[in-house]
């Protein structure tokens, strides 16, 4: 066994991010392993969101084995998002504490059940606390907080956001999003710990599904679901009632102006206009994001 590996850390883009959590699932064994930050010279919201969690994955499966961090104390921007204090690091801003702007949302852990205890509190459905977070996120995507797009988007990710906490068995999720005026480009990542698209699919006995990257083309398409279809429990008529377009919407619509990329289990689904790609996050034994 290996004394010490030292890690370094240079980008945390989308497919840096990727790129790093695959090399560093990859390292032998060690008792100690130093994450060093010193070439670190770009983090955007879902590298900083992912890389938190692959660092603290990483960190519990290897144990006893040690993990520290070197050479952070310069990432002023990271820390003030809560980039560091993701993944246990005492250092820079916790989760959402800094204050979200019509420019930035900071990293935000969101437990499942503190949404169901906010909705009690209020005595309105949990729904509806779900979409006033879909709004805030929405008003960053949209640059405006009314209007045609911002509606649109506020219920795309209301539905997102309504997969997790009724069918994902996660419990919690994690959120951030950076607007860049000067490159006129603004990014959402949402990322939760649940049982992933591949395992919330298979209830659908109707859908034969043997890999992630099938789960994932599933998904994207309008109308599948793994909670609605032929012969299910009948499910609630109201304004509710929607189910398999959320992600649809969202695809489409981000797509079509810029980006969208699903990651589930060992794989991940990035889409630009018509074009597709299939990117690998890890090996297929560790599903460690739904």
């Amino acid at each position: 066994m290996v004394g010490e590996i030292v890690f370094p850390v240079g980008r945390l883009d989308l497919e840096g991010a990727l790129s790093a959590s695959l090399e560093l699932e990859q390292l032998p064994p060690a008792d100690l392993y130093t994450i060093d930050f010193a070439q670190l010279n770009w983090v955007e919201p879902f590298g900083m969101l992912y890389f938190a969690r692959q660092l603290r994955a990483f960190g519990n499966r290897r144990k006893p084995a040690r993990c520290r961090a070197i050479n952070h104390e310069r990432h002023g921007y990271a820390a003030y998002m809560g980039f560091f204090q993701a993944f246990g690091l005492s250092f820079g801003n916790s989760s959402g504490q800094a204050p979200a702007t019509d420019r930035y949302i900071p990293l935000t852990e969101v437990l499942i059940r503190n949404l169901h205890i906010e909705a009690g509190q209020s005595s309105v459905d949990v729904r509806e606390v779900i979409e006033g977070r879909a709004r805030q996120m929405a008003a960053v995507l949209a640059r405006s907080e009314g209007g045609h797009v911002h509606q649109t988007l506020s219920y795309s990710l209301r539905e997102l956001l309504r997969n997790v906490v009724e069918h994902a068995n996660a419990d919690h999720l994690w959120y951030c999003a950076q607007y860049w005026p000067n490159k006129a480009q603004v990014e959402l990542a949402i990322v939760d710990h649940g049982c992933g698209i591949l395992s919330t699919l298979s209830r659908n006995p109707h859908l034969n599904i043997r890999t992630d990257e099938e789960a994932l083309r599933l998904a994207l398409l309008p109308g599948v679901s793994g909670v609605a279809f032929k012969g299910a429990r009948p499910r609630r008529t109201d304004e509710w009632a929607n189910s398999g377009y959320g992600l649809f919407m969202t695809s489409e619509l981000c797509a079509r102006g810029g980006s969208f990329m699903i990651c589930s289990g060992s794989t991940a689904v990035l889409r630009k206009g018509n074009r597709e790609r299939v990117l690998l996050t890890l090996p297929p034994k560790n599903v460690v994001l739904g």
